[in-house]
């Protein structure tokens, strides 16, 4: 048995634990993904209701294509967090990166959709 104190083995602010080499956490992540989920499933529920009343729209195929933009919002989220988080601490270049890597994998996953939607295009 050791005879080590662990009470005061807390976070200390004086302190910080170092930052950890590799990467973002799961928790950080999925924060993230789900901050997006909810920010892209905001903006696609608002287009997509007005598509519902104008009648160019099913009800169905709006939930399904709200769905799927929560997803994709999620996923390019957690992306640009993760690869901006890795690059750089904080500041205008952290948004900057998560800015632009969350646009790519979204232009990505776009394309990769409208492909498999429409084969024949």
């Amino acid at each position: 048995m050791s005879s080590h104190d662990y009470s005061h083995d807390r976070f200390d602010p004086l302190y910080p634990a170092p930052p950890n080499p590799a990467g973002p956490d799961c928790a950080n992540l999925m924060r993230l993904a789900t901050l997006g989920a909810v920010v892209g499933a905001s903006l696609a529920a608002s287009r997509q209701l007005r598509q519902v009343q104008e009648g160019g729209q099913t009800p169905q195929r709006a939930v399904l294509e709200t769905g799927k933009s929560a997803v994709a919002a999620g996923l390019a989220t957690a992306a640009g967090g993760a690869i901006a988080s890795s690059l750089t601490d904080q500041g205008l270049s952290r948004l900057g990166l998560l800015f632009l890597a969350g646009s790519a994998v979204l232009y990505g996953l776009s394309n990769w959709t409208e492909g498999r939607e429409n084969p024949h295009a």
